[in-house]
């Protein structure tokens, strides 16, 4: 056997043995009575971290393996076994070499000592499971850099961890001097994404998912960017960050993508938590969101997410949130629709917020009714509908702007998709204020004829609406309400004589239509 092949196994071998070694020295004296099997599996703890043959075939790299594994091997395996056991790594002899075999998936150990073999396989699962502790551990505490120096050791790739914002929160410091491509070296330099690889990403790369939940393989012809494994990271269906594994020393397998998955997780918990247990460093989430949830927003970073989209804080926005017609998204349904939105328009903001999916855009490249054509039929299918706020004319206004869209999605008819907050301004005005102040402050006349009205069905309020509404015309009033026009002349004669007031003043009348809204409203 040659000197460097040699020294890859006892590198391999000493990395993940020694704590497999003094656990079972530890065993064996003190608990005799035990198999040896189960006294390591109790000392590992109730959790135990499956692995795929992909995962342990990345580990056994230095040896130079063969191996014949699936694409989509699932992470199943417990543990290595000398014979056959459901969902264990089968490790036996043939020959000079060791195999190791899962169903039809195999990796040979060319020229190597079974007993051997076997020790840096198990050691393996041991390695994985320390590994997964360690970095458990670091998420709780909002570690996300040790979470990122552990992680080396599995991937031996450049890794890097951004927020909602696409500024840097850790990466593989093992690479802080290396070229690794062009993107790279500017989030070295500036810790953030640049902008050109941002807007690449979001809108280039429509084929993909970019918003996708776990692992999402890229491949790029520009050699500004390498290939790399991508997930969004999500917390109760709102993104709070990025991690990205890039293609460097070794080739990305499904393995990469099983414990990038797993790390994905464990950001999400921690990096969306809120209040005391928050990681230090505060807020992860789009600055947008933060916008709308009222959550302070420093110039410096509004004005590169402006820049990025090419936008201008003198712009006027539009802001949409899209529901089910039967109320708030699932969560899967969520993130789709998020999704095909932002295939649909890529250079608007998309995200998920409440249950909602929310869309803001800028009304100098799109607009409400172009909107409007453009989703109909994605609207339609998907069984979809909208609403609407008001034009925004500052973006650290959103969060009012929001409030106008949920307000206007209150009213649901069944025929209909987009509900503009516009034609219900009025009321929104109405009903952010109190109601028992609103209500005192009513037309006197009205709230009589309110009274009348609850005594006896005599509809004096009704045909007061109708009669103002249609700008006292006689004709238009009668075909409203379907009365004959002498049946209406007499109730109006009636009325009018009733009023402590003068219904020729333009003022009156408006006081009398606002009252009568109000009742509508509270009543």
């Amino acid at each position: 056997m040659d000197s460097s092949r040699l020294f890859s196994r006892f590198v391999l071998y000493f990395d993940t043995k020694l704590h497999f070694h003094i656990m079972e020295f530890l065993c064996f004296h003190f608990a005799k009575n035990k198999s040896r099997q189960d006294l390591l599996m109790q000392n590992r703890g109730i959790f135990i971290m499956k692995l795929s043959m992909w995962m342990i075939a990345n580990r056994l790299k230095p040896l130079n393996p063969e191996f014949q594994i699936s694409d989509d091997s699932p992470a199943v395996l417990k543990s290595a076994r000398r014979a056959y056991a459901t969902n264990c790594i089968y490790v036996f002899p043939r020959g000079n070499d060791v195999l190791c075999q899962w169903e039809n998936d195999t990796i040979r150990l060319k020229d190597i000592q079974f007993d051997e073999a076997f020790e840096i396989i198990q050691g393996i699962f041991d390695f994985y499971e320390d590994w997964d502790a360690s970095i458990t551990a670091a998420a709780e505490q909002g570690d996300y850099q040790k979470i990122l120096d552990e992680s080396w050791h599995c991937f031996h790739n450049p890794m890097v961890l951004l927020d909602a914002n696409c500024n840097v929160l850790a990466y593989s410091k093992q690479y802080k001097e290396v070229y690794v491509d062009e993107e790279w070296a500017h989030l070295m330099e500036y810790g953030c994404s640049s902008i050109d690889s941002i807007r690449f990403m979001r809108r280039d790369c429509t084929d993909q998912n970019f918003f996708n939940v776990g692992a999402t393989k890229y491949h790029f012809e520009r050699k500004a960017l390498s290939d790399c494994l991508s997930s969004f990271i999500y917390y109760n269906r709102a993104q709070c960050g990025r991690i990205t594994l890039v293609e460097r020393n070794r080739r990305l397998n499904t393995g990469d993508s099983q414990l990038l998955d797993r790390i994905t997780r464990l950001l999400a918990v921690s990096m969306g938590k809120t209040g005391p247990a928050a990681p230090p460093d505060g807020d992860h989430y789009s600055v947008f969101r933060d916008l709308i949830k009222g959550i302070p927003v420093s110039d410096r970073e509004l004005d590169r997410q402006l820049e990025v989209n090419d936008w201008s804080t003198e712009d006027t926005y539009g802001l949409w949130v899209f529901q089910g017609e039967n109320g708030i998204l699932e969560e899967q349904v969520l993130l789709l629709t998020a999704h095909m939105i932002s295939q649909q328009l890529p250079h608007c903001e998309i995200f998920c917020l409440d249950g909602g999916v929310v869309l803001l855009y800028n009304e100098k490249k799109e607009t409400s009714d172009t909107l409007k054509h453009r989703l109909s039929r994605f609207v339609r299918h998907n069984r979809m509908v909208a609403g609407i706020s008001l034009p925004a004319c500052f973006l650290t206004d959103i969060r009012y702007h929001y409030r106008q869209a949920l307000f206007a999605l209150e009213e649901r008819l069944s025929d209909k998709h987009y509900y503009d907050f516009y034609p219900r301004a009025i009321d929104y005005i109405i009903k952010n204020s109190s109601p028992d102040v609103l209500l005192a402050a009513c037309h006197p006349d009205i709230l009589r004829f309110h009274r009348l009205d609850l005594k006896q069905p005599t509809e004096r309020v009704r045909t007061m609406e109708a009669y103002l509404n249609n700008e006292r015309s006689l004709l238009h009033t009668s075909e409203e309400l379907f009365v004959h026009r002498n049946t209406l002349v007499y109730r109006i004669k009636k009325m009018t004589e009733e009023l402590s007031c003068n219904l020729e003043e333009g003022y009156t009348r408006d006081y009398m239509k606002l009252s009568i809204r109000i009742l509508k409203l509270f009543d």
